[in-house]
């Protein structure tokens, strides 16, 4: 009957079967030849990756005890069996956030984007530019047939075509400067939507400890956002929705494995490390693309023999206070993420089709995921130029190499120094606090305490056996060496300025001589300073957001719906140009205002041009530019208004008639426009 449905109902002696002929389906195509060789290559090149890291991990290892404070395990062990003190001097955790302060305040707080899109030099030109130069052109002809009476001469054509084609280019570059600006905007909404701010913020952190920080994205991904609605009585509600979006992430280091002698990631494949729990395993099963049998498999048989070196993970666990971790109930696998060249008929037996691999002979740029010895993902990489969707630098960098050096490594042997003068400025000052007592036993009696000392104290003592006259108590007071070791750890100290690159006046000290005690002298050596940075800005700019922002940029190009956003640009980035601008330009912009200030400069610049400035010296001083100066649509709109509040005034109908935009000027019989100074109706109404 229509409407009924029926429940199939299956024993369990069926579900068992049919379960058990998915899984032996599973495994033989993951012991497929093929599938078994796409494995072992992976890990093969994983073991290679993991061996060429095992020196950097242990220089990132080192990097974190020193930010932290910590010896390492050899050197305390000296120190402790030698006894004194153990402390440490935190000189790199303070250039580290220095240098961190710095790069933010360079970067991201400068209340502009480090970044900005504009149109190329010559944008390309619309299709059927000549018709539309041959349009401007007859306008220009039929104007100046009315004006004059007659038509131009060849040389006056030559002329108007030339005006015609800068017109339009000038046109063009309006429309791309428009398409640019809107291009901008929906980057900057992404990258605040997709985390960007938070991602290049860790990035930082990682820049100025380890030898290179990693920023990953534009990577899509399913978003759970909150939307608004009303319901059925008006009222405000909430509703969780989900979208696909580009999202922004730091990429740990210690979890980031490039393929042995690269220089660039470009250069050759890498794997990013996913420690993923159960629940975020099984949320992969169902997603497109995954394997589902193979997942299922893995969450049946467990994590099985990890890939990672644990030692490495507990002890950079320890070292970032994430305590115990190996107790943590919660099953952790370890998933790797290939980016680089598999092999076409791998991945044809994989499940792609041969509309995507054309000639199983080649090698794919291909997004490889593996866990254990199971392939539960194998897709090609869909960016035109088979880009990874990683970004790297370093705060100095090595030409020619991955890893290049952070300040932790840059000061190292100085922190060394300068922790040995403080150990040896504390034990001598607890050694030279007070006096070395020595005691002649054979004159204390034996009920006499010699382990107190106090002021005023009398000491009982007995005649020399050997009749001799010395003391029996004598009072040795050692040397003091503290202002010698005190100038030694502040010699090594700025030396620490000079090789970071971080000098102390940077960061508020006002222990600062010669030409820093005046305000001009400080200013021009915060600018000397600023050279030293600019270098690892420059980095920062080349590797990472120039890459980042042009892979938004072509990804929008590809898939966003909207095309008025769409066109000829190119993407600048600004942080070198921040940090040389960043405390001149608005005053230079002031000057500029004060020295335009004069009817001849008026002329050329006109109000729009002066506005311009005055905006952007607003949005230099972090103001509602659009408020304080408003744009060349606000001040029509209301000179409009005021037109319209002075016709109400008066009774009379305003000069639009109530519209906007200009009206058709009407001629009287005598062919001179109607209305004048006697016929104030026609001049408002234009009637005649």
């Amino acid at each position: 009957m229509a409407g009924l449905n029926f429940l199939r109902v299956v024993d369990n002696a069926t579900l068992v079967e049919q379960e058990s002929t998915a899984r032996q389906e599973m495994e033989e195509r993951q012991a497929d030849p093929l599938l078994l060789g796409m494995a072992s290559f992976l890990r093969g090149a994983f073991d290679a990756a993991k061996r060429a890291k095992d020196p950097i991990e242990r220089s990132m290892l080192k990097s974190l005890r020193q930010r932290n404070g910590e010896y390492e395990a050899d050197k305390l062990a000296s120190i402790t069996s030698q006894g004194g003190s153990q402390i440490y001097m935190m000189i790199t955790e303070v250039k580290c956030r220095a240098a961190e302060s710095w790069l933010r305040d360079i970067l991201m707080d400068t209340g502009t984007p480090p970044w900005d899109i504009q149109p190329t030099p010559q944008p390309d030109l619309p299709e059927a530019s000549d018709e539309r130069i041959i349009q401007i052109l007859g306008e220009k002809v039929t104007k100046i047939i009315e004006a004059a009476g007659k038509a131009p001469t060849l040389t006056e054509m030559d002329q108007l075509k030339e005006v015609a084609a800068q017109e339009l280019r000038f046109k063009v570059l309006q429309d791309a400067q428009k398409r640019a600006e809107g291009m901008k905007q929906r980057i900057a909404d992404q990258f605040a939507q997709g985390g960007f701010a938070e991602g290049f913020n860790e990035f930082l952190t990682d820049l100025v400890t380890f030898p290179a920080a990693i920023l990953k994205g534009p990577s899509v991904r399913r978003q759970r956002k909150l939307s608004w609605d009303t319901d059925a009585e008006g009222n405000t509600i909430a509703v969780a929705d989900e979208e696909l979006a580009p999202e922004y992430e730091r990429v740990d280091p210690f979890r980031f494995y490039p393929e042995p002698g690269i220089s660039k990631i470009k250069d050759g494949y890498c794997f990013e490390h996913h420690p993923l729990t159960r629940t975020s395993i099984a949320d992969l099963i169902g997603v497109p693309g995954y394997d589902e049998e193979a997942i299922r498999e893995i969450l049946r048989i467990g994590n099985g023999q990890s890939w990672i070196n644990t030692a490495v993970g507990l002890e950079k666990d320890e070292l970032e206070r994430k305590h115990s971790t190996e107790l943590r109930p919660t099953e952790v696998f370890d998933a790797l993420e290939f980016w680089g060249k598999v092999s076409g008929k791998m991945l044809l037996d994989w499940g792609l089709s041969e509309e995507e691999i054309s000639d199983p002979a080649k090698e794919y740029d291909a997004n490889v995921w593996l866990v254990g010895n199971y392939v539960i993902k194998a897709t090609l990489n869909y960016d035109p130029l088979g880009e990874k969707p990683y970004a790297a630098t370093s705060f100095i960098r090595n030409p020619g190499a991955f890893w290049g050096k952070g300040i932790p490594e840059i000061i190292g042997d100085i922190q060394n120094v300068c922790n040995a003068s403080a150990r040896s400025l504390v034990n001598n000052m607890g050694i030279a606090s007070g006096p070395q007592v020595e005691v002649n036993l054979e004159r204390i009696p034996a009920n006499e305490d010699i382990t107190q000392m106090h002021p005023w104290r009398i000491w009982q003592v007995l005649n020399d056996p050997l009749g001799g006259s010395a003391p029996a108590v004598r009072f040795n007071q050692p040397n003091d060496n503290s202002s010698a070791l005190m100038a030694v750890y502040a010699q090594f100290s700025k030396l620490a300025d000079d090789h970071s690159g971080v000098p102390s006046y940077i960061y508020g000290d006002l222990n600062v001589q010669g030409a820093g005690r005046t305000a001009s002298g400080l200013s021009m050596l915060m600018g000397s300073a600023g050279k030293s940075i600019r270098q690892v800005v420059m980095h920062i700019d080349a590797d990472v957001l120039k890459l980042v922002v042009h892979r938004q940029f072509v990804y929008n190009m590809r898939y966003d719906p909207d095309e008025s956003i769409k066109g000829d640009a190119q993407i600048i980035p600004r942080g070198a140009i921040n940090l040389a601008v960043k405390d001149t330009v608005n005053t230079r912009r002031v000057e500029f205002l004060q020295a335009t200030a004069n009817e001849f400069d008026m002329e050329i610049m006109g109000i729009d041009g002066r506005a311009t400035v005055l905006r952007e010296v607003a949005k230099g001083l972090q103001m509602p530019e659009e408020e304080v100066v408003p744009t060349r649509e606000r001040r029509a709109l209301s000179k409009l208004s005021d037109q319209r509040e002075a016709a109400a005034a008066t009774n009379i109908q305003p000069p639009d008639g109530g519209r906007t935009g200009p009206q058709p000027q009407v001629i009287d019989e005598a062919g001179n426009p109607a209305g004048g100074q006697n016929d104030v109706s026609n001049q408002f109404t234009g009637q005649a």
